[in-house]
């Protein structure tokens, strides 16, 4: 009887080291193949780049420069990191996201800026607010033309977007906005008026040019700056007047 028992034990004990070496020599094989399939695929070039969004201000030589280095590299030795920056250092991209894709191809999904207003020294507005640098490209010339210290983007594209509302359900259009450094707001209307709005009641002060506007139609005249940071009333400056300074 206690024969058989130990025979059970040592027969137990023999499948487990079995067992045991089968799992060894199994993890050692598979770190060998292992080892050899990153040094093959090393080696493999990245053939294929699939750029994914749609571009309307980037061409695709700009791009082609910017992945200029993947020539030198396989899709295990990528950099995913350092493409994504050479893209996103292009004028006209917002953000850039880089996968790779067995066995040697690049999945780029690049998002470009959404410009909504030109700005100051030559920059753009993107639909945050945030001013970015980027060369001029068609059909962007009719975005409003907006101005301000620096910081002031934010605080000057919402009241762009509260004033062209306001103007927009009584007929008229705006082309510019500016805040002066010492806070004083100018609106110049797309027929070239000035508004002088100052530093407080903005939207009001607009409404009451909206209001009087059919009076000074009547006048005969073309109005070159109306003056509104009084607290009643308006004073006129008229374009006749400048043209008889001019000629005088």
């Amino acid at each position: 009887m206690a024969m058989a028992r130990w025979q059970e034990i040592r027969w137990g004990l023999w499948l487990g080291l079995l067992f045991l070496a089968m799992v060894l020599v199994g993890l050692v094989q598979g770190g060998v193949w292992l080892k050899a399939f990153a040094t093959s695929a090393d080696d493999l070039p990245i053939e294929e780049v699939a750029l994914i969004g749609e571009r309307q201000y980037t061409d695709d030589s700009e791009v082609r420069d910017a992945l200029e280095s993947l020539e030198h590299w396989s899709l295990f030795t990528a950099d995913v990191a350092q493409i994504r920056d050479a893209l996103t250092e292009l004028p006209w991209v917002d953000r850039v996201t880089v996968r790779r894709e067995w066995p040697n191809r690049l999945r780029v999904f690049l998002v470009e800026q959404q410009p909504v207003a030109h700005w100051a020294q030559g920059q753009w507005l993107n639909e945050r607010a945030e001013a970015f640098s980027a060369p001029e490209r068609a059909g962007l010339a009719p975005l409003p033309q907006l101005a301000g210290p620096q910081g002031s983007s934010e605080k000057v594209w919402q009241m762009w977007q509260q004033l062209a509302e306001l103007l927009a359900l009584n007929g008229h259009t705006g082309h510019s906005l500016s805040l002066s450094a010492r806070h004083a707001w100018l609106l110049v209307l797309d027929n070239g008026i000035e508004l002088e709005l100052g530093r407080k009641d903005t939207l009001a002060r607009v409404q009451r040019f909206i209001d009087v506007w059919p009076e000074l139609q009547r006048e005969g005249r073309v109005p070159q700056r109306v003056d509104l940071r009084y607290d009643t009333g308006l004073a006129v400056r008229w374009q006749q007047q400048e043209q008889e300074k001019q000629k005088g």
